[in-house]
Parts: structure tokens; C-alpha cells; sequence
């Protein structure tokens, strides 16, 4: 006999009676479910009022990204039925939902079935402006859906399910697109069914317009403003799913909506108010998926990022206890891309994890950065107006209140087993910091390709030991950039970094030196008998800059950052006969097209990217003594 966990996520106790009636539908199927979930997104008073209100319901708080896509997989991950139903928290489910909705899954092959969602407006009967053609407007059922049982592309979200063992191969709901909130985003349930079908193609997907639910509608969904914001926001979600899975899959049920569909209404509706709303929804939506398709490619993590590899035969055991971590996030206005960090870190599960934001935007403060804290309890925001991420990442580090100091940079998503894979190093071995793997989250663009050519982020699979007890690696150690690791992924034991002084703030973006932050920090720390410890296991994907003359500034302020780290290093006792003794190996490494940073390179690779870098280095003297007048001034 099949079962079935029923899954119904809320986030707010504005939808509290919804919320009842919606469990209270659950107790009136015909075939009752094995399980009802009640996942609550990251609302404390709401759980709380949820695990005294419900005696037969499983109440979960969501333990991953907040937002809609993160609490399903919540429901998926405790879920133990064979099938996995969704049902939305303002829905009400017909006595027979349930049983027409496993009907079809007798067919071994069928993966997934919706039903049908009938819409209970405010006022008792449908707005004039708003066509049934419209209805996924309102989150339900719309004219033009098949009327019998029939294969389709994707679901509706608010009465769907799927196969249990299904969706968790499928690593669930993408967690970077979808509802959050109020925020009426969507297409997480399409990507999900797109991606099902391109993963096992001999997979059925069914609608099935017998298993009805009851949609509630509100009053403010009734709007031409809505209307228009809500056809914008699916315009954008349709072009980041067509990132994900390809603009034919996803756009393939929409072309021959608009082709047939729309026109017929048209034709039905002339001269009445609902002409003007089957203009604009399709027009907002094409706007927004342009807009979308014209924004940054990869604001969303894609799916097709590389694999993460597997963990490391000698990989070190768990610690038996986990000390806190504050993770620090230095950004100087990319509130988006802050945000997508934000969240990933959050995704990590953490047991003791506190997140510290530090808005290091010279002008003014940015409200929408400092909202980012209100995502979760876990995340603080902190204003520090000097320029500098050095100076920004030290303000973070003194406000930190974790024995281990994590750094990310905000235009990197963390993996979900990144800070406990970092920490388990240290924990284990006594290393004073720990740096991991850091891969591109995209290449579909030449710059980035060329980034990766030019030596990218990445140190390799294989697990790593620095320090003054170890076998020199090769003939510029210490004074190879990136030998030791990426500044944005890197871990610190709280006293190794205070030891060291943190960053020294003449150095790293924001300041003319431009970079060489995190290697002058790891110089020092190895110069002082400290350890470094690399593994793979801790990984990181960072968004490489898309364009040319972006990969070009880049590039030439890694130069500058690296020449003024070893004129500093060279002021230091020693370091100036160090650095002498490896000059002539060191531009070798630059220049020479069988050396083994360049020899990796393809025959497209510009040569004006290694001369970019060079000329940076030739500012590095001026940059580095302008910058240390400031300092004396100020």
C-alpha cells in the first residue's frame, strides 16, 4: 500500500485560521495520510503557537535556506512516506485530494501529480478584471490546463507531490529561486519538474483535475498592481529557471499559452476590463524575464555547478564538541549578492553559528543591508565607513563573539558542509587556520574561463600542510601568490588571528593597494612558526567577474596587492633577502610560457591579462608609500 506525508509550510501568523483549516482539510481525506509535516519558516513565536495548537501534526522548524523552496526540502528531509504532498498553508484540501492524487502513481513510472486549485475569492466571486485565464496569477488553476488526467511540464505549487526517493536524488527544491516571504517569486516547482524530466526522461509527470483543493485569494491580490508586479516577478523567475535548465524547457508551455490561449480570451473579453489585464500580465512577464536574462547570469547558484568532490579518505573525524564560529562578510553595497552569501552560510546548519555583516560602504549606510539581519536571529549587521575590506574584516573580527573566526568574501556561496569541514581541520590538527578548495560557480563567459586559465582560486584535491615543521612545496615558497589558499575561504582559531593583529589594513581592496590582504596574513603567520592547513573538503564557489575590462582591472589590482605585500614583507627583518633570492624565479613564474602557472593556458588566452598584472605591480611602489602617507596624516 502506497503512504503519503503530507508537507504544509507557513511563515506567518497572519495566515493562523488558514493555517488550521488547511490541517483540519487533512483529517477529512478519504485516505488519510501517513503523516502531516507542518514546517514553520524561521518564526519563532509561529512554532511555538504551531507545537501547543497541533497534537496529531509534526511540527519542524525549517533548518535550511529561509524561504519557501528551503522549507519544503525541510518537510522532504523528515518525510517518510513513499510520496511526498505539498499543500499550501492557505489552502484547503477536498475529502477526496489525497486519493486522487496516488491514483496515477499505480504506473511505477509516473515521478510526480498535481491537482487543481480552485480559487475562493475575497468577495465570493471573481473580480471583473481578472480573466480565469489569469488564474496562476493568484496561484491557482488557470483556462487552458488540461481538463482530464493528462502528462504536463511542471505542477502547481499549492497541490502537488512527488515520489519520496524521487525528489531527495534530486537534491530537492532549489533553494535559490522561489518564494521568500511575501515576496511574490515563484517557478521552484517548474524547475523541479523540468529537471526531473531532463534527469529521467521516462519519468511521468500528471495533472490530475480531480484531486481540487480551495485557493484562498486576498484582497490585495485583486489589484492591478498586483497584476503587474506579481506577472513581473514570474517573468524573472522563468529567466533564472531557464539558466538552470535551458530556455526551451522552460519557456516551452508558456510559447503555446500565449500563442492560443491568450488570443481566444482576447477575442471573448474585447471592450471589457479583463482585456486590459490579459495585455498586461503577459507584457509584464516578458519584460521581466528580459530583464532577468539581461541581469548578472548568475545570481542564483546553478545547478550545473561543478560537483563537489568527494571527502577525503584521511579526511579528520568530527570534533566531540563543535566550538562557535562567527562568520565574517565584508561588502561594500552588493546587497544581492551579500544576501545569496548570507543564506548559504545559514544553509550550513551550523550548531553554534552567528553571522556578522559588515557594511563597508564609504558614503552612507544601506538600509537594505542592514534589513539582511532581520533574514535570522543568527546574523548581525555592523557599520564600519572606512574603506577597506581589511579594515572591515578586523571590525568584524573584534565584534565576533566565536572561538573561530570564519572570512567569505560576498560574492561566494559557501557549501553546505564548508565551515564543519573547516573547523573539524582545526579542531583536529592544531592548525592556527584552515583554507579550502574555492571553485568557479559559473564559466559560461570567456573572462571567467580565462580567469580559471590564469590560476583561479583553486589549490587542488588533495589536503595540504604549511608551516615551519614541512618540506619546502616548491622554490618560491613562501612567496608564491595562492600557495596557501584564497582569502575567501578561510578559517581562523580566534587567538591565532588576534595574535597576528588581524589584516593589516595598508593592504586589500578598497585601499589603493587594491589586494594581498590575505597573503601578507598568511606570510606572517608562517614567518612566526604558525600552521597552515588546506583541504578540499572545505569548498567554496566564488562568481568570477563576467567581462573583459573587468577580468583586466582585477588582474592588475592582484598585481599591485602582491608587489606591495612583498615590499612590506621585505621592511621586516629578513624578508629583503628572501624575496632577492627568489626575484629572478618569481618572474620567471610571470613570463615564461612553459612555467607551470602559465603552461596550463590555451592558445586564446590574452597576453595582455599577464602584462595587466605586471603594470599593476609597477603601481605598487607609488600605491603602497600613498597609501602609507595617509595613514600618517590621518
Amino acid at each position: 500500500m502506497t503512504t503519503a506525508s503530507v508537507v504544509i509550510c507557513c511563515y506567518t501568523e497572519r495566515r493562523w485560521d488558514d493555517i488550521v483549516d488547511a490541517v483540519k482539510s487533512l483529517t477529512e481525506q478519504t485516505v488519510v495520510p501517513t503523516e502531516v509535516l507542518l514546517v514553520v519558516d524561521h518564526n519563532e513565536n509561529l512554532l511555538r503557537r504551531a507545537v501547543t495548537a497541533f497534537d496529531a501534526v509534526t511540527v519542524l522548524a525549517n533548518k535550511r535556506s529561509r524561504g519557501l523552496s528551503g522549507a519544503r526540502n525541510t518537510g522532504v528531509d523528515n518525510a517518510t512516506g513513499d510520496i511526498v504532498a505539498f499543500l499550501d498553508d492557505d489552502a484547503r484540501a477536498d475529502p477526496q485530494w489525497l486519493q486522487r492524487m496516488l491514483e496515477p502513481y499505480a504506473d511505477p513510472n509516473v515521478a510526480a501529480v498535481g491537482g487543481k486549485a480552485h480559487p475562493l475569492w475575497p468577495s465570493g466571486r471573481r473580480p471583473r478584471m481578472l480573466p480565469p485565464e489569469l488564474g496562476w496569477v493568484v496561484g491557482c488553476s488557470f483556462m487552458g490546463q488540461p481538463t482530464e488526467r493528462a502528462e504536463v511540464r511542471n505542477l502547481m505549487g499549492c497541490a502537488m507531490s512527488f515520489r519520496r526517493n524521487t525528489i531527495r536524488e534530486l537534491g530537492g527544491f532549489a533553494e535559490w529561486i522561489g518564494r521568500i516571504g511575501s515576496t511574490p517569486l515563484g517557478c521552484e516547482e517548474t524547475e523541479l519538474c523540468i529537471r526531473l524530466r531532463q534527469r529521467f526522461p521516462a519519468s511521468k509527470v500528471f495533472l490530475e483535475p480531480d484531486a481540487t483543493v480551495r485557493h484562498r485569494v486576498t484582497e490585495d491580490r485583486t489589484t492591478w498592481r498586483y497584476l503587474a508586479r506579481r506577472s513581473w516577478a514570474e517573468g524573472l523567475s522563468k529567466a533564472a529557471i531557464s539558466r538552470l535548465v535551458g530556455s526551451r524547457d522552460a519557456l516551452s508551455t508558456e510559447q503555446s499559452y500565449v500563442r492560443r490561449t491568450i488570443p481566444l480570451a482576447l477575442l471573448r473579453e474585447f471592450g471589457r476590463p479583463a482585456m486590459a489585464a490579459l495585455v498586461l500580465a503577459p507584457f509584464a512577464a516578458a519584460a521581466g524575464y528580459v530583464a532577468g536574462k539581461m541581469s548578472t547570469p548568475t545570481r542564483e547558484v546553478p545547478l550545473a555547478a561543478p560537483t563537489k568532490p568527494d571527502r577525503t579518505s584521511d579526511a579528520p573525524p568530527e570534533p566531540a564538541r563543535w566550538p562557535s564560529a562567527s562568520v565574517i562578510i565584508a561588502t561594500a553595497g552588493r546587497v544581492e549578492d551579500a544576501e545569496r552569501c548570507v543564506r548559504s552560510v545559514l544553509a550550513t546548519r551550523y550548531p553554534d553559528l552567528e553571522i556578522i555583516l559588515v557594511d563597508n560602504h564609504a558614503k552612507a549606510a544601506n538600509a537594505d543591508l542592514a534589513r539582511l539581519a532581520e533574514i535570522d536571529g543568527r546574523v548581525r549587521y555592523l557599520r564600519e565607513p572606512e574603506p577597506g575590506a581589511s579594515r572591515a574584516r578586523n571590525a568584524g573580527a573584534a565584534a565576533a563573539d566565536g572561538e573561530v573566526l570564519a572570512f567569505t568574501d560576498d560574492d561566494a556561496v559557501v557549501d553546505e558542509c564548508w565551515l564543519a569541514e573547516a573547523v573539524a581541520e582545526i579542531e583536529a590538527g592544531g592548525a592556527d587556520c584552515v583554507t579550502g578548495l574555492v571553485l568557479p560557480m559559473s564559466l559560461d563567459t570567456k573572462a571567467r574561463q580565462w580567469f580559471e586559465a590564469f590560476g583561479g582560486f583553486g589549490k587542488g584535491f588533495e589536503r595540504r600542510r604549511f608551516g615551519p615543521d614541512q618540506p619546502v612545496p616548491d622554490p618560491l615558497y613562501p612567496l608564491s601568490p595562492g600557495t596557501f589558499g584564497s582569502g575567501n575561504n578561510m578559517v581562523w582559531r580566534r587567538g591565532s588571528f588576534q595574535h597576528l593583529h588581524g589584516f593589516d589594513e595598508r593592504l586589500g581592496p578598497g585601499r589603493p593597494t587594491r589586494a594581498g590582504e590575505d597573503l601578507d596574513l598568511y606570510l606572517r603567520l608562517i614567518t612566526s612558526g604558525g600552521r597552515i592547513d588546506y583541504t578540499p573538503n572545505a569548498l567554496v564557489w566564488h562568481e568570477h567577474r563576467a567581462t573583459l575590462p573587468a577580468l583586466r582591472k582585477q588582474l592588475r589590482g592582484y598585481g599591485t596587492g602582491l608587489a606591495a605585500t612583498f615590499l612590506l614583507h621585505a621592511l621586516r627583518p629578513g624578508g629583503a633577502r628572501q624575496i632577492a633570492s627568489r626575484l629572478g624565479l618569481g618572474l620567471r613564474l610571470l613570463l615564461a610560457s612553459d612555467s607551470k602557472r602559465n603552461s596550463g593556458r590555451g592558445k586564446d588566452f590574452p597576453l595582455r591579462l599577464v602584462f595587466d598584472e605586471l603594470f599593476g605591480m609597477a603601481l605598487a611602489p607609488w600605491r603602497l608609500a600613498v597609501e602609507m602617507i595617509r595613514r600618517r596624516r590621518s
